[in-house]
């Protein structure tokens, strides 16, 4: 893509934010804050959060599981017969139209069961797994910290259905391996941690943790296990389990839930066994923020010129600055758009400086610079943004270390 066709207004100077990756999202031009808690993800935001969920999406199908989209309007029924309307703590949530009866969903357990209500009728049916990728509405009352605690946000939400605890003990560690691997790919290291199930389950849930010291909360981890619990259970742990764990802050990205049969048997969904009699139906819930995932990346990879995105969902994986009057990049950008490569062409009639500054604010991962110089010499400056790194090279040693970057 070539930079002028990019909306991407990045600024020289940005309001102080306690938040760094609402700082650093909105100077680099990736979002813009539409009020407290909400914003607007830009197309270079909108270029990552495309590649987390294609990571995720990779993951949840190679699970088994079915993608699919629900409403985020709900009617106010559907929690009145599970029970979770008359919980406070849920209704102090969700935004509710009380003249159409209706609220936004701010979770998708009542209606994935409803959803399953007629067709599953027999143990041949189960399991059914479902996921969705959704824009959520939740009235946060501590709506800070940019991307990591709004009001609307990005989710993957991930619901199964099993006819015995063992089958949903079974999926639900796989789900968790899953999500071990989605982090990882993500450049994130998590710690699994014991946490209440809030308003979803009386059992302790998994969270997935990555350690930051600007995050909202306060975990005890086990760094040889990357295992421990949160604060909110801490009263739970044992003074000989507190001996290995450190107090430290972080970022939750995810989290799964054991729901047990509280939702089917709600809405008196149960299931023929081999021998004709009538079962339960065992639910589990399994969350990843996607928008969140986006402002802890922010948050974890960046330094004093910007952000440093890992490679697997920064925007591009190439900035080329033209700093030629005569457009003398334009085919090694054509060769290497060619080749497959992803990427970004600075080639606005603008100051080096401020191509150099752009590339280094975006955090895309390789900067490739051609200049007079370096085109009469037959190289390209590379620029590795993750170490600062900077090195000459010829066509054939080009190639090879691009090869290195993105395999």
């Amino acid at each position: 893509m070539r930079r002028s066709q990019l909306y991407a207004p990045t600024k020289k100077t940005t309001a102080k934010s306690e938040s760094i990756n609402a700082y650093l999202l909105t100077k680099a031009g990736f979002v813009s804050q539409v009020a407290a808690g909400v914003y607007a993800l830009l197309p270079l935001a909108l270029r990552v959060a495309q590649k987390i969920e294609a990571i995720i999406r990779e993951e949840m199908n190679a699970l088994g599981a079915n993608e699919t989209v629900f409403s985020a309007l709900q009617p106010k029924q559907t929690w009145e017969a599970s029970g979770r309307w008359q919980d406070p703590h849920f209704r102090q949530i969700i935004y509710f139209d009380p003249e159409a009866g209706m609220t936004f969903g701010a979770t998708h357990e009542e209606p994935m069961v409803l959803a399953i209500k007629e067709s599953v009728q027999s143990y041949r049916d189960l399991p059914v797994l479902l996921y969705q990728f959704q824009t959520k509405f939740r009235k946060e009352l501590r709506a800070k910290s940019g991307l990591l605690r709004g009001r609307e946000f990005r989710m993957k939400d991930l619901y199964s259905f099993h006819a015995t605890p063992e089958d949903h003990q079974q999926f639900y560690e796989e789900s968790a391996a899953a999500y071990a691997r989605v982090f990882s790919r993500l450049g994130l290291e998590t710690y699994r941690i014991k946490a209440s199930g809030g308003i979803f389950s009386q059992e302790y849930s998994d969270e997935f943790q990555v350690i930051c010291n600007t995050g909202e909360d306060e975990i005890l981890a086990n760094h040889t296990t990357k295992t421990g619990f949160n604060k909110e259970v801490e009263a739970e742990v044992s003074a000989e389990e507190k001996k290995d764990l450190e107090r430290v802050r972080s970022i939750e990205v995810g989290n799964i839930f054991h729901l047990g049969t509280k939702y089917t048997d709600a809405f008196d969904v149960k299931y023929l066994d081999n021998a004709g009699a009538l079962q339960p139906i065992y639910m589990g819930s399994y969350g990843i923020g996607v928008s969140r995932v986006l402002g802890t990346l922010a948050e974890i990879y960046n330094d004093e010129h910007g952000l440093k995105w890992p490679t697997a969902v920064a925007p591009f994986q190439i900035y080329l600055a033209d700093l030629t009057q005569e457009g003398k990049a334009e085919a090694l950008y054509q060769r290497l758009s060619s080749a497959g490569y992803d990427i970004l062409w600075d080639e606005r009639a603008v100051s080096a400086g401020e191509k150099l500054v752009d590339a280094d604010l975006m955090g895309v991962p390789v900067r490739l610079v051609v200049s007079d110089k370096t085109e009469a010499a037959g190289q390209v400056e590379l620029k590795d943004r993750s170490t600062g790194a900077v090195v000459l090279l010829g066509q054939d040693e080009l190639d090879k270390k691009l090869q290195m970057y993105f395999p």
